[in-house]
């Protein structure tokens, strides 16, 4: 799912995973701990991250990838003018239950 976005694998232990690519960097940590259930939408923690992207063919890309990759796509891309005029976005969930958006946003929102 990142790859579309521009981003790269860096870095790869049992402990830890890192990509880079456009601000900010992404490390990822496997969770410690005895309660190791996937992430579901509402559960403490993290519930949604977001990535602005210039275009819609980005978006589209993503959804491919994630399509290909068998994470769950939550809302299939689409237009969202209740959020902002031309707002596009898909939202997909990934394997460990954290739920990502990738939007494109050609007007800016006050």
């Amino acid at each position: 799912m990142l790859e579309p976005l521009g981003y790269a694998s860096a870095y790869t232990s049992e402990r830890l995973r890192t990509w880079t690519g456009p601000s900010p960097e992404i490390l990822l940590y496997r969770s410690e701990g005895t309660d190791a259930s996937p992430h579901t939408h509402g559960r403490p923690g993290l519930q949604h991250v977001a990535f602005a992207v210039s275009d819609q063919q980005t978006v589209l890309d993503v959804h491919k990838a994630v399509v290909a990759g068998g994470w769950t796509v939550v809302h299939k891309p689409r237009e969202y003018p209740e959020y902002a005029p031309g707002y596009f976005a898909v939202f997909v969930t990934c394997p460990s239950g954290l739920r990502i958006e990738v939007c494109h946003v050609p007007t800016a929102t006050h």
